[in-house]
């Protein structure tokens, strides 16, 4: 098994930094978002987008960028922290699932295309796959404490991490410990809030693209797409809406292209409806769009076989982080970016449907508690 873990650490990191070193168009959000940010940082200019103040990504990656070395690839730093996300994965699985989980975990994520392409980026998915996985592993671990601070960085990398709290009160039915987290989140997010307060004078606590993105997954031009490229902002003017001039007001932008979205749905309800169906099979079945991986596909089937097998962790985390998933999926976008940084526990819910390894500190299985 010791051979197996190391060959699979070692094929993932290769085929990441092999990403990361050659030559690619770079995406919208590196040339448009996250590159020029850090070049602001850099000079001075502080978080703009040219000349000008912006809130259109969150502060964490940006100022990691910035701290590069100048003339560093930053992709280099993309391959390295989604490597890291190895052995951190196989952290958790054991933790949860026991040794061979952990280490068919492991073997998935290393051969994931999804999260390899995305190391060869300069976007936030690798870090925020990083911090999700130390606040995993610090909560399957009851320490309260650290799975704040990282819940809060993750927080600082992608929104979305503010609901971690939210789901594991549904799940748990407790606010005591994820009350804890919401406090350590509310914490880290606030100094940022106050600086989008002083430079916009109005209330941002995250970002100012959370319109753009609604748009760009639930509009009219989505109605003429394929199935599977619904909902993704493969329609024509996407473009459009995610690119802002230097003239354009961030927020009274945002909230236009919010209310768009939303007039759209609510004037639209058949193609919403069909357009959010399209999102969840693209999140829930192997019907995948082109050039995602295969291993994404394979593990959504073994992962309703775990779900029909009544197979849970001990732990009550996986369910809430795949519920988050769902849940931005379905309101913003089912791209494979938005979803990688929950590939681990999607594999981890099919390895656990396929060996339902009896351990002290993994499955319950058929509704009983295995035993020690």
């Amino acid at each position: 098994m010791k051979a197996a873990w190391v060959a699979a650490l070692v094929v993932g990191a290769v085929l990441r930094f092999h990403a990361a070193i050659r030559e690619e168009k770079p995406r919208d959000d590196e040339r448009f978002r996250y590159l020029p940010i850090a070049e602001s940082l850099r000079s001075g200019e502080g978080f703009s987008l040219q000349g000008s103040p912006t809130a259109q990504a969150m502060p964490l990656w940006p100022l990691l960028l910035a701290a590069l070395p100048t003339g560093l690839n930053p992709r280099l730093l993309s391959a390295l922290l989604s490597a890291a996300c190895l052995p951190l994965a196989w952290l958790v699985a054991r933790r949860l699932g026991g040794p061979r989980a952990a280490l068919a975990v492991l073997a998935a994520l290393a051969l994931d295309l999804d999260h390899v392409a995305l190391a060869g980026s300069a976007l936030t998915e690798p870090l925020f796959t990083l911090l999700v996985l130390l606040f995993a592993l610090a909560w399957a671990h009851g320490k309260t404490a650290f799975a704040a601070a990282a819940c809060g960085l993750a927080t600082l990398t992608r929104p979305e991490a503010i609901l971690f709290p939210i789901a594991l009160a549904v799940a748990t039915r407790s606010w005591r410990r994820p009350g804890l987290l919401m406090l350590g989140t509310a914490i880290a997010v606030a100094p940022w809030a106050w600086r989008n307060h002083r430079a916009f004078g109005a209330f941002v606590p995250f970002t100012t693209t959370s319109g753009m993105t609604l748009l760009s997954g639930m509009n009219a031009t989505e109605e003429a797409l394929p199935f599977r490229k619904k909902g993704q902002a493969r329609g024509p003017n996407w473009r459009a809406a995610v690119v802002m001039s230097a003239t354009r007001d961030e927020i009274v932008d945002d909230r236009e292209l919010a209310r768009q979205a939303v007039e759209y749905a609510a004037s639209n309800p058949g193609s919403a409806a069909t357009i959010t169906a399209a999102k969840a099979a693209l999140l829930w079945t192997p019907l995948q769009r082109k050039g995602t991986s295969a291993v994404y596909a394979g593990a959504v089937v073994l992962a309703w076989w775990a779900i029909l097998r009544r197979t849970r962790l001990r732990t009550p985390l996986v369910g809430p982080l795949l519920a988050v998933m769902t849940l931005v999926g379905l309101v913003f976008l089912a791209i494979p970016r938005y979803r990688a940084p929950y590939h681990p526990y999607m594999f981890l819910l099919a390895a656990a449907g396929v060996l339902r390894e009896p351990d002290a500190r993994g499955f319950v299985q058929g509704g009983k508690r295995s035993s020690p």
